[in-house]
């Protein structure tokens, strides 16, 4: 199964040389742009008109081939997941003020191992109200419903199936420009809920002890220093609360917290854009067992306009996230995820793009001595056939080496997939 898909992916990608145009003949990337983001008219999705707003649906249909569906450290099962990608935005073109809409759903259907199979989904809506010409108002809400793969972190193997949970919030924000000076205050709540799980064995692992609300509220003034140059200072006061008071091993995980950066946001003539940030972050829990964190802050993207055809992309992150009592773990209190990934997007043809991704991240769990580093890299590309068919497909390899022995293992996803479009 592995060699077919390689080789249907490899002779799709070997067509595109029959029928699509030199990226030679593309017009100049815009300020800020990056060659996915590049205007391609010819090709580019129209969408279905209706008043003042723009429906654009799109439907993606495929296989993807999954050499460890059980993130094992031995005795790998390998499967082929069947996938549909149904997918509506709708934008508004109002000549000011903004609204938009989006549903979008993954689900995955395996071969042989039914219990893994999926069904995601998510709704969102977005607004903007332009007070003047300098400030406005924006919102959104949204409910999604994911499940936990075999290589997340809180997933056990002990499980029967994956961890389904729903996730359902806003956020509204405001943001006013004083000549060279920006600034911006918003809040956000939402609230997780989660789906009990059976176990291999027989019985039932109860999740509820999860469920939380997170609110968080951030400040943020930038300065224009030089055209093309912000720095800015950003606070976040974020707190948790859980459903129940207790979990189930009797620990209270409620926390509050707060995290104090200072960064660089960059215009350079369109040539590299972003910011990058750098601070202080504190989390403290209100039960004494659990261990709180203070330290380093960090987080930024920078788009990097190589050529007219290559982006290159870098990411860093560093975030504390939660953790569960049940998953063995003792009283560890959190796990600080620190993130690092380059991508590079290339043109090489009018109707073809193709990338590459190389990410590292580290998760050190507060309280408990476990720690794991997962490497992950991928290819891939996108062929567009013409305005309302394309074609997707890539290689994803992911290893994760955990001090926790049994929690090691490497993957190896193949996938390709038929796109349509309005």
């Amino acid at each position: 199964m592995k060699t077919s898909t390689l080789t249907l992916l490899a002779l799709a990608f070997a067509s595109t040389g029959l029928t699509s145009l030199p990226a030679a003949a593309q017009d100049d990337l815009q300020r800020g742009e990056t060659v996915l983001e590049r205007r391609r008219p010819e090709v580019e999705q129209l969408g279905v008109r209706a008043g003042s707003f723009l429906f654009l649906p799109r439907l993606e249909t495929g296989a993807t081939y999954d050499s460890n569906v059980y993130a094992t450290r031995d005795n790998h099962q390998d499967d082929v997941i069947w996938t549909v990608r149904p997918r509506l935005d709708i934008k508004s073109d109002f000549s000011a003020h903004a609204l938009g809409f989006s549903a979008s759903a993954d689900a995955g259907r395996y071969r042989e191992n039914s219990g893994e199979n999926y069904t995601d989904y998510a709704l969102q809506a977005t607004g903007r109200y332009d007070v003047n010409k300098s400030g406005a108002l924006d919102g959104q809400l949204f409910h999604r419903r994911n499940h936990e793969g075999r290589g997340d972190i809180n997933s056990s193997a002990g499980y029967s199936e994956p961890v389904t949970y729903r996730t359902s919030g806003g956020e509204a924000g405001y943001t006013q420009r004083f000549n060279r000076l920006r600034a911006r205050l918003s809040g956000s709540a939402q609230y997780t809920e989660y789906d009990d799980v059976g176990l291999i064995g027989g019985g039932v692992a109860r999740q509820g002890d999860r469920d939380r609300w997170e609110y968080a509220t951030v400040g943020r003034v930038g300065y224009e220093f030089i055209d093309g140059y912000e720095t800015f200072i950003q606070g976040t006061y974020s707190w948790t609360r859980h459903k129940d008071n207790r979990d189930f091993a009797g620990v209270d995980r409620d926390s509050d917290g707060y995290e104090v950066v200072a960064g660089l946001a960059t215009d350079l003539t369109g040539l590299i854009t972003g910011e990058v940030f750098a601070g202080y972050l504190v989390r403290n829990y209100k039960d004494s067992r659990l261990e709180d964190f203070g330290g380093l802050s960090f987080g930024g993207r920078l788009n990097w306009s190589v050529t007219q055809l290559t982006t290159v992309t870098a990411t860093v992150s560093r975030q504390v996230r939660e953790t569960s009592s049940s998953l063995g773990l003792g009283t560890a209190s959190s796990y600080t995820r620190s993130l690092f990934a380059l991508g590079v997007d290339h043109e090489l043809l009018r109707t073809l793009v193709l990338n590459g991704r190389l990410q590292y991240r580290r998760d050190d769990f507060n309280g408990n001595s476990r720690n794991d580093d997962v490497y992950t890299a991928s290819l891939g590309g996108t062929y567009q056939m013409n305005r309302y068919l394309f074609l997707t497909g890539g290689y994803t390899y992911e290893k994760r080496n955990s001090s926790l022995n049994s929690a090691d293992y490497s993957d190896n996803l193949i996938y390709l997939r038929l796109g349509a479009q309005m």
